[in-house]
């Protein structure tokens, strides 16, 4: 498992940002023990079929140390979330993540409206099992 440089391209005040780091793979052991968290969305949207929109949604706090993977049913009739964005940008799962953003690609033509249950994040805590480098910014 070798470090190598990659490009870390991120948006900073409606810019895109990119960043070159220095990053390894690194190992994990995944808990058995899980936590459901909802997507609900934050404000009326109006969605074609085949549509891609991001669309804000309930700040949802992730804890340092989680693995966030979507549930693969679809919680909304009109539309499903395929990701979900954090306030700040990519950030490693060492660090705590406020996730403010969803992007959905609409089922049929239709509304989605604040409060609306759009899908469901399964939080998994990690521990390392070797000791991971920090990626780190290079020139």
């Amino acid at each position: 498992m070798s470090a190598e440089i990659v490009q870390i391209v991120s948006r900073k005040n409606g810019e895109l940002k990119s960043t070159k780091v220095k990053a390894s793979p690194y190992e994990f052991t995944m808990a058995t023990r899980a936590k459901w968290e909802t997507i609900v969305a934050d404000g009326d949207v109006d969605i074609r079929a085949g549509e891609y929109k991001k669309i804000p949604v309930k700040e949802l706090y992730i804890e340092p140390d989680m693995v966030a993977m979507p549930c693969i049913f679809s919680q909304h009739a009109v539309a499903s979330v395929l990701r979900i964005g954090t306030k700040g940008g990519c950030k490693p799962v060492e660090e705590e993540r406020l996730v403010n953003t969803a992007y959905v690609i609409g089922q049929e033509t239709g509304s989605i409206r604040k409060g609306d249950l759009l899908g469901i994040l399964n939080l998994f805590p990690v521990m390392f099992t070797r000791e991971a480098t920090k990626p780190r910014e290079v020139e």
